[in-house]
């Protein structure tokens, strides 16, 4: 018996097959959400076609790895977790790795050919912006490979593995910056296979195929955040904030120097992922800088010093002006002591203390920053405040590629963690921070103080390393200890706190030289990323994940809360500054 659909015969088989590929279609191209439930009923309205040929192509589409069908007889789109996008991840690897192997061993010269072909109709495509059939043309790059590889069994398994890696591929943002990258990649790919360079196109490939599964797992990664009942973050393109930055801060009063240095540093902070000390403070330093807390137009000056070593009296700047300030003294007197070092007093807040070491690290020195704060960490075995968070920070450049990047409170975590905390919904880590009895608790909501970093049995560790910190940001500037600071976070936003802080600049070319420097810090920083791995563990350089995270906060945007930005949107609405715009939200 026949049936027909728009008055062409189809038998039933064939009426299968078509509404397998409409289903199929529907979940790759993302009509049909992740882990959505499907009805027979409702499909077969939706295909024109009655329900037996649904419940075929729904099992056809289960062995595709597209649908789940559940014992209770339920169907849902399939869901991919961090963990199975990641297994996925290593099964490309796998497969691809070895299509490419074989393709270029038994292939090369139609292989190359057809990625000669595939990626002019890519470039086309972008040209036109035509994101939607790049996306095709993607996934018909990587089909090139497996077609050429002369081995059935590994391009069968690449069939099955297709339908799931296409699905989540158009899922992902195509912004113009992530296809530059993409097609850059592809041609890479493509022109090294083209002048045999094989193993160099294998390579390629595998990081290719490692930073792809990295913007999968960015895609769950705030869903996942969703069902744990956490607010999801907003994203602003980093020229839309650094604009609104300098806008409101311009909006106070700050003088241009001042403008420079607070965006320059917050910046730092957000684009590397530091959100804990990034925008999210914006709010707090423009009621500081409205309130006379902090100078809008300060003076810093040397007050003393002899050779390499000076005392810098902010005059009650903004903590980034003041380190940045300090960061060209320092640098200054190493060129020509061989080392700066510059102890500041009369400052306030300065943000990651990360962003001074490394703009030492960008004039080829290696740089150190610490500072105290107002105390809010405990001693270990202690039940009072005592400490403050007090970073130490250690920038240190190599012949190629970003610095090494040390940047760490020497609490458990930063206070501004408890902050950010407070205004996503999320319970702390264990061990971190106590209530005021010195008890340890995971609500931010209960915190009276951090925990030195160590834990419980190594306290004693951290607490020292605070103390390191808080001599060198007091003693030698005759800054206040963190005991004797006002705190942060209070209603009186006019009277200056007098922070101190302090900078150091190590001149290479002074000791063993600076080729020799930048020579062994690449052999150090290649050593560790090539050390042995644990199962299911990545090793990376201090700094490595921050780098990483910046290059794709450059693509995707810089993450906020929804706290910061409703209190940057009062703000802007106060004083006459164009809003915030955002681009998404939890993407």
């Amino acid at each position: 018996m026949e049936t027909t659909i728009g008055q062409q015969p189809i038998d039933r088989l064939k009426l299968s097959e078509r509404a397998r590929e409409s289903i199929r279609e529907r979940i790759i191209s993302g009509q049909f959400s992740m882990g959505e439930k499907l009805t027979e009923s409702g499909l077969a309205r939706l295909l024109g076609v009655s329900k037996s040929p649904v419940r075929e192509a729904l099992l056809q589409l289960e062995r595709e790895g597209l649908i789940v069908l559940s014992a209770n007889r339920t169907t849902h789109v399939f869901s991919m977790g961090a963990s199975e996008i990641a297994e996925l991840g290593e099964l490309r690897q796998i497969l691809e790795s070895e299509a490419m192997r074989l393709a270029c061993l038994r292939n090369p010269g139609p292989l190359g050919q057809a990625l000669v072909a595939i990626v002019a109709r890519m470039e086309q495509a972008l040209s036109r912006d035509q994101s939607e059939a790049y996306k095709l043309l993607d996934q018909e790059f990587h089909r090139a490979i497996f077609e050429h590889c002369g081995n059935s069994y590994v391009r069968a398994n690449f069939r099955m593995l297709s339908f799931r890696v296409q699905a989540l591929r158009n899922r992902l943002s195509m912004d113009p910056e992530l296809n530059a990258r993409s097609l850059k990649e592809h041609q890479g790919i493509r022109d090294l296979v083209l002048s045999g360079r094989h193993d160099e196109a294998l390579a390629l490939l595998q990081s290719h195929i490692c930073e792809t599964t990295t913007n999968y797992l960015d895609l769950v990664a705030e869903p996942d955040a969703d069902k744990a009942g956490a607010v999801p973050a907003i994203r602003v393109a980093t020229e839309e904030m650094e604009r609104f930055s300098r806008a409101s801060l311009e909006a106070v009063g700050a003088d241009p120097a001042t403008v420079e240095a607070v965006t320059r540093a917050l910046m730092h902070a957000s684009t590397l992922g530091v959100d804990t000390h990034g925008f999210r403070l914006l709010p707090h330093y423009l009621k500081a800088l409205s309130g006379g807390r902090v100078n809008r137009a300060p003076s810093p000056r040397i007050t003393a010093g002899t050779g390499g070593a000076c005392v810098l009296d902010a005059d009650n700047a903004h903590g980034a002006l003041a380190a940045y300030e300090a960061v060209g003294i320092a640098v200054k007197r190493a060129r020509e002591f061989g080392l700066g070092a510059v102890a500041i007093r009369g400052s306030s807040h300065f943000g990651a203390a990360g962003a001074y070491a490394t703009a030492i690290a960008e004039q080829g020195m290696m740089g150190l920053a610490f500072c105290n704060s107002d105390a809010f960490v405990r001693l270990h075995g202690g039940a009072e405040r005592f400490h403050g968070t007090n970073p130490i920070a250690a920038a240190a450049p190599a012949e190629e590629g970003p610095p090494w990047l040390l940047d760490m409170a020497t609490s458990a975590i930063p206070f501004n963690r408890v902050m950010l905390s407070r205004s996503l919904g999320l319970p702390l880590p264990e061990s971190v921070a106590s209530d005021a009895q010195g008890v340890n608790v995971t609500d931010p909501a209960e915190v009276e103080m951090l925990a030195p970093l160590g834990g419980a049995l190594f306290g004693y560790k951290g607490a020292g390393l605070a103390g390191l910190s808080e001599i060198l940001s007091s003693a030698f500037s005759d800054a206040p200890l963190s005991a004797e600071l006002l705190p942060m976070v209070s209603d009186d936003m006019s009277t200056p706190r007098g922070l101190g802080a302090f900078v150091m600049a190590l001149d290479p070319e002074a000791f063993a030289g600076t080729a020799v420097f930048r020579a062994v810090m690449s052999r150090y920083l290649d050593a560790i990323r090539g050390s042995e791995v644990a199962a299911d563990q990545r090793v990376m350089a201090p700094g490595d994940r921050e780098w990483e995270e910046a290059e794709n906060r450059r693509k995707t945007g810089i993450k906020l809360d929804e706290t910061t930005v409703t209190d940057l949107g009062a703000f802007a609405g106060e004083h006459g500054v164009d809003p915030l715009r955002t681009i998404s939200v939890g993407s």
